[in-house]
């Protein structure tokens, strides 16, 4: 039941909030400008009087019955916003109280002007301009069309000739907590793990309590081998931390294919049992998975599955998933049980699509009262 999970962790809010304010993380490497946007199925009259599509099933027959032809979809903007899966979890961090790290494609040595209230909040250092995403919000999910060309500037050349081995080993030192997000968009990701795990973190201070948390986002885009690939490589790291490995339900089942493993269906159960098998193959600490209503982990000796907070009627989707990740790895570091840490995912990933911010610490307890399990 989640009561009795709520009730637990708000006794142990304090402690994780002070724990935190002690710690830093380090995170990379994507970076986006976010426009959020209501694709409209009919329109009768102007400003707000439309009505945007239900679901992506009508969107996607609309589409359908224009092939062969032609269509047009207006599509209303309802925010611009960062995006990208490290700047969002990054921001979700330092919110509250995280001293955080971020390196990558937020600007041109200088950070775009979407990402200046960012930079006062987040040490940050530019490497490249953002990528421009146009996320098409349904209730029942998401459809992100991306302009990636800026991506192809990073790879590990890159981190050597603006960052630098030692610069690299000084972020890492000082990091509990370091996420590497979004291989799938990131055409040089596999080759930026490479030069940290064969060049940096040799030469770093083993920490056998930080967490190196890695979301791959959709491998879709990629082929069925680049993505055993890059999982062979994450496996490598199990040496320098404690490994999680976090995906969404889509995600999970592209993982679990490139392993051999059967693939979870739309339930908990099924997820909790890909994610030990995908924990088991890679050899790391945690698989970590989450669907729209629910969520769970595998660890070791231990495993666990949580109906998060749901609602019918959410601010904004967009970026929810890196909310979850970040309360997740946010429990972790502030000492929290595996079990506790999923619960604090859920739920600040639930405040995150009721409010269209992430919370303050001091603003959970109330939150966890009010949301019925």
């Amino acid at each position: 039941m989640t009561r009795p999970a709520y009730e637990r962790l708000k006794l142990r809010l304090e402690a994780v909030s002070k724990r935190v304010r002690g710690t830093r993380g380090l995170l990379g490497f994507d970076g986006t400008v976010d426009v959020i946007c209501h694709p409209v199925e009919s329109r009768h009259g102007p400003g707000q009087n439309y009505e945007a599509f239900r679901s992506m099933a009508s969107f996607g027959e609309r589409v359908v019955a224009a092939d062969g032809k032609s269509a047009i979809v207006e599509l209303v903007e309802r925010q611009r916003k960062i995006g990208g899966n490290g700047p969002i979890m990054a921001g979700a961090l330092a919110s509250v109280g995280m001293a955080v790290d971020y390196v990558g494609t937020l600007g041109d040595e200088q950070p775009d002007p979407a990402y200046e209230e960012f930079a006062t909040r987040v040490a940050v250092r530019c490497l490249a301009p953002p990528a421009i995403t146009h996320a098409l919000e349904f209730p029942n999910g998401k459809l992100m069309l991306a302009e990636l060309s800026s991506y192809q500037a990073m790879d590990s050349s890159t981190l050597r000739d603006r960052i630098g081995a030692t610069g690299m080993k000084e972020m890492l030192e000082s990091a509990q907590l370091v996420g590497l997000l979004n291989w799938s968009c990131l055409p040089g990701f596999e080759s930026m793990l490479e030069w940290m795990r064969f060049e940096v973190l040799p030469m770093v201070e083993a920490n056998p309590e930080r967490v190196v948390f890695f979301d791959l986002a959709d491998p879709s885009m990629r082929s069925p081998d680049d993505l055993k690939s890059v999982l062979e490589v994450i496996s490598g790291f199990s040496k320098h931390g404690r490994v999680v490995l976090g995906m969404n339900l889509n995600e999970a089942q592209h993982v679990a294919g490139a392993l051999g493993l059967e693939s979870p269906g739309d339930d908990p159960v099924s997820l909790r049992t890909a994610l030990a098998g995908i924990r088991a193959s890679l050899g790391i600490d945690l698989a970590l998975g989450h669907a729209t209503s629910f969520a769970a982990f595998a660890g070791n000796a231990s495993g666990e599955m949580i109906e998060g907070p749901y609602t019918t009627a959410p601010m904004i989707t967009t970026g929810a998933g890196d909310h979850f990740n970040a309360g997740f790895c946010l429990g972790l570091v502030g000492g929290l049980e595996a079990t506790d840490a999923l619960t604090l995912g859920v739920v600040i990933a639930g405040y995150y699509v009721r409010h269209a911010r992430a919370p303050r610490f001091d603003e959970l307890p109330d939150f966890l009262q009010s949301i019925d399990p």
